[in-house]
């Protein structure tokens, strides 16, 4: 798939991991928070498959350790917030009866566009009792977000995406929850063409973060995107800034 894979270092150490959908949600309840993971999916059923699954497990299910009271946010490229909410819903995830905002969901483009960053009660919009939506294609079950500048670390440019995972951090402090992960389709970098800047913000992070964030990241990435649009040198230098690189399959 990607030549440099198969290098001894990427063997030894043993960072490409493949795997379909359901064994797939596995690798991601198992992954620690601090860590700055990558994941290429091949399609959107594959992907839907996969964050699907993963929701259910942790606010259905709940039978990992790790996903105990855990607060997801789902950055969406291909699919609308409205569309991922059908997702969960199919597979068994009833947004109405969430409480203290476990889901949240914003548009790719949206956050990683450096506009001022603001949510105002009047920007917001009520989704049947059973979320807030606002004006900035952002979407949270539960309450009313608040834009709030946290201690979440900016390295590059300052992307919305970043304070609202400030907020959600101090959030899952506020309120006793175990930790945030974090879903994030990088497409819309690609659909703009920032291809430099995309390998600048991967690489901007190392695969650890501070783990007392208590934050787990998956950057996710179409195959097609990045066979297109990267160089075999980007490919390498943003799966080194990752902790592990994970690849999806269909089922």
């Amino acid at each position: 798939m990607f030549g440099f894979l198969d290098d001894a270092f990427y063997s030894e150490k043993k960072i490409a991991l493949t795997a379909d959908p359901n064994a797939m949600v596995e690798e991601l309840l198992v992954s620690d928070y601090g860590e700055h993971n990558m994941l290429v999916y091949p399609n959107r059923r594959s992907f839907r498959q996969l964050y699907s699954k993963y929701c259910k497990n942790v606010l259905v299910e709940k039978s990992s350790n790790s996903s105990d009271n855990e607060m997801i946010l789902i950055i969406s490229y291909y699919d609308t917030a409205s569309n991922i909410k059908n997702v969960l819903r199919r597979v068994g995830v009833e947004l109405g009866e969430l409480r203290k905002r476990p889901i949240v969901i914003m548009d790719s483009v949206t956050a990683y566009s450096c506009s001022n960053f603001e949510i105002q009660p009047s920007g917001t919009e009520s989704i049947h009792g059973n979320g807030t939506r606002t004006k900035e294609g952002i979407w949270a079950s539960g309450q009313q977000l608040e834009d709030s500048y946290a201690s979440f670390p900016i390295h590059y440019k300052p992307y919305r995406i970043l304070p609202l995972i400030s907020s959600l951090v101090q959030s899952t402090q506020d309120s006793g929850t175990k930790g945030l992960c974090v879903i994030a389709d990088m497409g819309s970098f690609y659909l703009l063409n920032r291809i430099e800047e995309l390998v600048d913000y991967e690489c901007s992070y190392s695969p650890k973060f501070d783990r007392r964030t208590n934050v787990k990241a998956f950057c996710c990435h179409h195959r097609q995107e990045i066979r297109k649009a990267l160089t075999v040198e980007q490919q390498s230098r943003i799966f080194s800034h990752h902790n592990r690189n994970l690849f999806l399959t269909s089922n």
